[in-house]
């Protein structure tokens, strides 16, 4: 990666500043292990998974199946004939890997907003010691730096963040969290009537029925 941050020395430069950067995806697995399943037979050979087709009494192994698409007319449509709209009807606009040319850095958005996402991969910057000017644009930003992410040329990417942590940066990216907002004027009530039913079968209890 090559990115490119507004010089945080003055606020109104327009003038970008460039640092060379890899991106390391840190793997759960490699962090903290993992630890798989096995199904073995009565002679300790490995079983292989089967689906089953119960109309035909038919047993279909693995790599056996596969998905597809059909129009309404129940006909097969071949996945390059097909072809990406937004929700209006307009054809959607490709996205381009985030891997394929420099990202900018320039927005940013509130810590809150941040904390509304589900964080799906994390990416470790490697190379920020040589860059410590960068480092010290990210910690001295009070908001977070973000920008689209996709792996790969895509219609749709990530909502990516750039956050410090003790000296490294980490790039985050998630989806956003729909919450539904119920209200501050509802009050909860407790139900009595349920306290009193409960404490009433905590005295029946009879320990002898152990």
């Amino acid at each position: 990666w090559v990115s490119e941050l507004k010089c945080h020395r003055c606020p109104i430069c327009s003038v970008f500043c460039k640092y060379d950067l890899e991106p390391l995806k840190l793997d759960r697995k490699k962090l903290y292990g993992s630890s798989e399943k096995i199904a073995l037979d009565n002679e300790d050979n490995i079983c292989n998974a089967v689906s089953l087709y119960p109309e035909l009494s038919m047993l279909i192994p693995k790599g056996g199946t596969a998905l597809g698409s059909v129009n309404i007319q129940g006909n097969w449509i071949e996945k390059s004939d097909m072809k990406y709209i937004n929700e209006d009807g307009t054809d959607a606009t490709i996205v381009s890997s985030s891997f394929d040319a420099p990202i900018e850095l320039s927005s940013t958005v509130s810590i809150e907003h941040y904390l509304e996402h589900n964080i799906t991969s994390i990416y470790s910057l490697q190379g920020e010691e040589n860059h410590p000017d960068f480092v010290k644009a990210i910690q001295e930003q009070k908001e977070v730096y973000t920008f689209e992410f996709n792996y790969r040329a895509d219609y749709e990417g990530d909502p990516a963040f750039v956050l410090e942590n003790d000296g490294e940066v980490f790039v985050l990216v998630g989806k956003k969290i729909e919450f539904e907002f119920i209200g501050l004027n509802d009050e909860g009530t407790l139900d009595s009537e349920d306290e009193e039913i409960e404490e009433e079968v905590e005295d029946d209890f009879d320990f002898s029925m152990m």
